[in-house]
């Protein structure tokens, strides 16, 4: 680990409780402390020791803000009983989100507080999650203390208001005439009165409670323009334009680059790893499925695609379970041309595979992206329809619409892929986008401004 640099600002750096909001914002922890940077760490009392333990000094939220995956259904056991879809979408957003913000702003308060008490010379700078609500009362002048710059750091789909885009949710394309630009707004303007009004009236409510100013807007546009900069961890052709955003939101091309750990060694890999980078065969293709960290139904996406591609020739098919030592149902025959695994990096993987069949998360289609492997993509839970929209968009992905999808659609996606070169030439574009940016030093000049005052 490098040795922390008294020189340069200290960092606070939020992450809303999740595996898949921690994994990305540790490996950016891990980034800025090899670059000598002294990182505070907030989130859950449950992910201190993912923080520790790539050298961050850590503040627990405390509270009813204090949750982890598994504690959600225990948690908030009401949300069972609403009907699945919209209704119980907007009481996570309320409870999960919203209601959490004073807790998080108290941990966020004391780790700025630490830091000035222990370093009264030099500046802090909050580096701030965009899911995690809680800093941003400190952005609209809440009573406590205050951190010397602020940067938005983007780990999801950017869901910012824009007369370029629809409104964020249902994966719809961006509007093609000044007719659909007025269909999108109504749209919007309905789904932040109706179904976003509840929220919204909360996280005023917490704002004026907390002593920071209540700003006219959308509360979910927020994380994009109160703080002095916003970071997006992607380049910016997998996102869409927006011409009215701000110059303050910026991208990265991605997140930094680590150094390979020892858990990515050799010896960390299954024994079958030698079929994947020595094929025996030529021009075999390498199909790999995921369905990321939270979605453990594998009738979804892995079972059917390890049946729809048992027959297939000079095919080998790569399942990866997404929690350590997780199993497929012993009922179920795993077909000869298949491995299973419980765990691969996806940066040891996508270089090796043909097709990536995933169910949208963003840190995944990112990776493949980055690694010139082309997708297909099934979602529909959290952020996901939306981003496998964006894929499609982007030309990267075949997008089946549906987080169940039927074996007959998964088959025909994975075939249009294989047989399209498109869809990988896309990606291929894409990855010599992301060759002209280096994330981190995007991430340190930022820094610097917002220390300096530089306006964007």
């Amino acid at each position: 680990m490098a040795t922390a640099e008294p020189t340069k600002p200290l960092i606070v750096l939020t992450c809303t409780p999740g595996q898949g909001h921690v994994n990305p914002i540790k490996t950016l922890a891990k980034a800025l402390v090899l670059e000598g940077y002294e990182v505070t760490a907030v989130s859950s009392s449950h992910y201190r020791s993912a923080f520790e333990d790539v050298g961050c000094s850590y503040v627990a939220i405390q509270g009813y803000g204090d949750y982890w995956d598994d504690d959600r259904e225990s948690k908030w056991p009401d949300r069972a009983l609403l009907p699945p879809g919209p209704e119980q979408f907007f009481y996570t957003i309320e409870h999960s989100f919203v209601r959490v913000i004073p807790d998080q702003f108290a941990a966020v308060q004391t780790a700025i507080k630490t830091l000035k008490d222990k370093h009264p010379d030099r500046p802090v700078v909050l580096l701030n999650e965009s899911a995690f609500l809680g800093s941003l009362p400190i952005m609209k002048g809440a009573r406590g203390v205050k951190p010397d710059g602020t940067i938005g750091i983007g780990i999801n789909p950017v869901s910012l208001s824009s007369v370029d885009t629809a409104p964020f949710g249902p994966g719809l394309p961006p509007p093609k005439s000044p007719e659909e630009v007025a269909q999108y707004a109504a749209m919007r303007n309905q789904i932040e009165t109706v179904y976003y009004g509840k929220p919204q009236a909360v996280f005023n409510s917490i704002l004026q409670d907390l002593g920071a100013e209540v700003p006219p807007g959308f509360c979910f546009d927020a994380p994009y323009l109160w703080p002095d900069r916003f970071l997006q961890m992607c380049p910016p052709s997998t996102m869409y334009p927006r011409s009215d955003a701000p110059a303050s939101v910026r991208y990265t091309g991605g997140l930094p680059k680590l150094p390979p750990s020892p858990t990515s060694s050799s010896s960390a890999l299954p024994a079958w790893w030698h079929e994947i980078t020595t094929p025996t065969t030529p021009n075999q293709d390498i199909i790999f499925v995921c369905q990321g960290t939270v979605d453990f139904d594998y009738t979804h996406l892995v079972l059917p695609t390890l049946t729809i591609c048992a027959s297939r020739p000079n095919t080998l098919v790569i399942a990866v379970l997404g929690q350590p030592n997780a199993t497929l149902p012993s009922s179920f025959p795993v077909p000869d041309n298949a491995r299973v695994a419980d765990y691969i990096p996806f940066d040891l993987i996508l270089p090796h595979c043909s097709v990536f069949v995933g169910n949208g998360g963003y840190g995944g289609v990112q990776h493949s992206i980055a690694h010139g492997t082309p997708m297909v993509l099934a979602g529909e839970s959290e952020d996901k329809t939306e981003m496998c929209a964006i894929a499609a968009w982007a030309g990267v992905a075949v997008n089946l619409r549906s987080g169940t999808p039927s074996e007959e659609a998964l088959r025909e996606g994975i075939e249009e892929v294989l047989r399209e070169g498109k869809y990988r030439e896309a990606c291929e574009r894409i990855q010599k986008e992301i060759a002209t940016f280096e994330p981190i030093e995007v991430i340190k000049e930022n820094i610097r401004e917002v220390v300096a005052g530089v306006g964007a």
